[in-house]
C-alpha cells in the first residue's frame, strides 16, 4: 500500500537528551503504527438491486450521454463544411481572378494584333509593293441572307497608283 493510504496515528513524546543537561527537553516525533481503516462498502450496483427512481436517473443520463455526443459530432460537421466551403470559394475566387486576368491579356493581344495588321496593311498600300494577288479577299454572311456567288474575275496585273485600295477582311 502507498504511503498516502496508509492511516497512522502521530503522538510526540518528549524524551530527555541527556541526563546531565541542563534541563532543556528535546521534542521528537515517533510514528505508532494503527490497524486500517476497513474501505466504505457502496450498495449494491446491479439494476435489479436498485430503486426504479434510480434506473430512472441512469437511464436519463445515458440518454442525455447520446445526445449530448450527437450533438458535438453534428457541431463538428457543420463547422468542418463552413471552413471546405470557405476553403473552396477561396480558391474558386482565385482562379476567377486569374481567369480574368487571361481574358484581359488575350483581349489586349488581339486589339494590338489588330492594329498590327492594320499599320502593316496601310504601309504596305502607301508603299506600293501590295498587290491584290497578296490579299485575301473575305465576304461577310449574314445567316438571314441567301449566299449570293460572286462571278469570278481575273486580277489585273497593277493597280493604278492613283487609287486606293482597302480589302474587307477585317
Amino acid at each position: 500500500m502507498s504511503a498516502a493510504l496508509k492511516s497512522e496515528v502521530l503522538e510526540t513524546r518528549l524524551r530527555s537528551a541527556h541526563p546531565l543537561s541542563t534541563g532543556k527537553r528535546e521534542r521528537r516525533l515517533s510514528v505508532v503504527p494503527t490497524a486500517p481503516a476497513s474501505p466504505v462498502t457502496f450498495p449494491s450496483s446491479q439494476p435489479r438491486d436498485r430503486p426504479l427512481w434510480v434506473n430512472a436517473l441512469v437511464l436519463g443520463q445515458r440518454l442525455s450521454l447520446v445526445v449530448a455526443g450527437i450533438s458535438v459530432a453534428a457541431a463538428l460537421a457543420a463547422y468542418a463544411a463552413t471552413v471546405d466551403t470557405h476553403r473552396r470559394l477561396t480558391v474558386a475566387t482565385a482562379t476567377l481572378g486569374q481567369l480574368q486576368e487571361q481574358q484581359q491579356q488575350l483581349t489586349t493581344a488581339n486589339a494590338v494584333f489588330k492594329n498590327h495588321l492594320v499599320q502593316t496593311t496601310i504601309t504596305a498600300m502607301n508603299d506600293g509593293t501590295l498587290h491584290p494577288k497578296d490579299v485575301i479577299f473575305l465576304e461577310a454572311t449574314g445567316q438571314s441572307q441567301p449566299a449570293v456567288t460572286m462571278p469570278v474575275t481575273q486580277p489585273t496585273e497593277a493597280i493604278a497608283p492613283n487609287r486606293r485600295f482597302f480589302p474587307k477582311g477585317y
